[in-house]
């Protein structure tokens, strides 16, 4: 068995010399953009719904969650390129994964918290203020 070498990886097309690992990460993220474009077509789910609360406002907390989500598997499969990967660093990079999970479940246990999709919110209106609910300053002056 002999080792692939970086030669190995390149051929030529129409006087065009082409990287097929290149290629194929690139064929990769053209597949993945697809999958995401098809899926937020459907009713089913919206990818909208991974950044707000409540289906209206950005949420901190997610936005951070899905940076610090990405930043760690980048840096473990850097790692495992590298071969840095230990026991150690990947048991720590499942207990983060876990953890996210874990600490939403808990926060929204003890505080009553239900999460709304983009797709309820835009089903749903806000009630009409009558005057008893408007701010005693901002009432029409009463005859």
């Amino acid at each position: 068995m002999t080792a692939q070498t970086s030669s190995n990886m390149i051929f030529s097309v129409l006087g065009y010399d082409i990287n097929l690992m290149a290629l194929s990460v690139a064929l990769l993220i053209v597949g993945v953009l697809f999958l995401f474009w098809r899926i937020q077509r459907t009713e089913k789910l919206d990818f909208a719904d991974m950044i707000t609360k409540d289906g209206r406002a950005v949420s901190l907390t997610k936005v951070l969650q899905l940076v610090g989500g990405v930043t760690a598997t980048w840096i473990m499969i850097k790692l495992t390129l590298t071969g840095g990967l230990t026991e150690a660093l990947f048991g720590l990079y499942l207990t983060y994964v876990g953890a996210i999970e874990g600490y939403s479940k808990f926060v929204a246990a003890k505080y009553n918290y239900s999460e709304k999709s983009v797709r309820d919110n835009k089903t749903i209106e806000a009630p009409a203020k009558s005057d008893e609910d408007q701010d005693p300053s901002m009432r029409p002056p009463k005859e």
